[in-house]
C-alpha cells in the first residue's frame, strides 16, 4: 500500500485531502477537523460539493477573494466552526453571507492560535500583483489597455493568465463583494515534527525567511495557474525549498474557470526532484494519511 494513501488500520498523525483551488480538509489525530479556503459549489472542477465535507471545527482563510470563501457560510451553518481570518475578510463575510460575527476570530501575521490542543502559527503571505503580472506576460499596461474599466480589466487579465476562459456569471459581483484583505499563511503543528505549511502566496523574495522559519514537513505550495507560471518556476521552487519540507504539494494550479489552459507542472517537478524533494500531486478528493 502506498504510504500516502488512505492508511487503513494505521494510527495517523493526520489525514489530508485537496479539494481543488486552495481548499483543503485536514483531520488531526486529536480529532480536530480543519478546512482551509472553502470554495467548492461554484468551482469549475471541485471533486465534491460543500455538503460532502466530513467535518469542520475550524476554518482558516488565507484571504478574502471569492475563490477562497464562497462556501464559508454553508460550513458555518452545518458545523458552527471558529473562522480565522483578517478583520476585513470577516466584515465582508458577515455582510454578504450573513454569518454570525461571533463565529469569527480575526488574526494577523505574527499571531498564534491555540484551540483545544490545536496550535497554528499565522505568518505573512503576498498576493499576486494582477497589474504587474499582466505587464510581465503581455508587455502592456492593463489600465491603458482597458481604459480603466473594471470589468474589462478583469476579463483581459484573466485571459492573459488563463487563456480563453468562460468566467462565472457573478464574477464581477464576487470580486467587488469579497476584498482580499491581509494575505495570511498558516503553519499547523500536528506534533511529531510534522508541521503543515499552507503557503498560499505569490513567491515573493521577501517571504524566503518566513518560509525558512516554518520548518515544515509538508508545504501546500501555491502554484500560479495557467500561463502565469511560465517564467516563475525557479522562484516558486526557491520558495518551496526554503520551507525545508520533505513533501511539496502543489495547489491552486487547477483550471480556475471553464476553458482555462492547463498548468504545466513538469518543470516544477524536475526542479524539486533535482533537490531530492518529493513533489506530490494530490488527486482531488482523495485522502492521504501520515503516521
Amino acid at each position: 500500500m502506498n504510504l500516502h494513501e488512505s492508511g487503513r488500520g494505521t494510527q495517523m498523525a493526520f489525514r489530508i485531502r485537496w479539494l481543488c483551488t486552495a481548499c483543503f480538509e485536514i483531520h488531526l489525530d486529536n480529532q480536530k477537523k480543519i478546512v482551509i479556503d472553502p470554495y467548492l459549489d461554484d468551482c469549475a472542477n471541485a471533486p465534491i460539493s460543500s455538503d460532502q465535507i466530513e467535518g469542520c471545527d475550524c476554518i482558516f482563510l488565507t484571504h478574502g477573494h471569492y475563490d477562497h470563501v464562497l462556501d464559508v457560510g454553508k460550513l458555518v451553518q452545518r458545523f458552527q466552526p471558529s473562522v480565522y481570518c483578517s478583520q476585513e475578510v470577516a466584515e465582508a463575510l458577515i455582510e454578504h453571507q450573513g454569518i454570525d460575527p461571533e463565529r469569527f476570530i480575526p488574526v494577523a501575521a505574527g499571531d498564534n492560535v491555540e484551540e483545544d490542543g490545536l496550535h497554528v502559527e499565522v505568518v505573512r503571505g503576498v498576493h499576486v500583483d494582477f497589474v504587474a503580472e499582466y505587464q510581465r506576460l503581455t508587455g502592456k499596461d492593463i489600465v491603458s489597455d482597458t481604459g480603466g474599466d473594471f470589468g474589462k480589466m478583469l476579463q483581459k487579465g484573466l485571459e492573459a493568465f488563463l487563456g480563453p476562459i468562460t468566467p462565472p456569471e457573478h464574477l464581477e459581483e464576487w470580486m467587488l463583494n469579497y476584498p482580499a484583505g491581509e494575505q495570511l499563511n498558516f503553519v499547523f503543528d500536528t506534533g511529531e515534527d510534522k508541521r503543515i505549511y499552507m503557503a498560499g502566496s505569490f513567491p515573493d523574495p521577501s517571504l524566503i525567511e518566513v518560509a525558512r522559519n516554518t520548518r515544515s514537513f509538508m508545504t501546500l505550495l501555491q502554484v500560479i495557474p495557467g500561463r502565469t507560471l511560465q517564467g516563475l518556476e525557479e522562484k516558486v521552487v526557491e520558495f518551496g525549498l526554503a520551507s525545508g519540507a520533505q513533501i511539496i504539494v502543489p495547489q491552486h494550479h487547477d483550471p480556475l474557470m471553464v476553458g482555462a489552459d492547463p498548468t504545466d507542472l513538469s518543470r516544477l517537478r524536475s526542479l524539486f526532484e533535482e533537490h531530492d524533494t518529493e513533489f506530490l500531486e494530490f488527486v482531488p478528493g482523495h485522502w492521504y494519511s501520515y503516521p
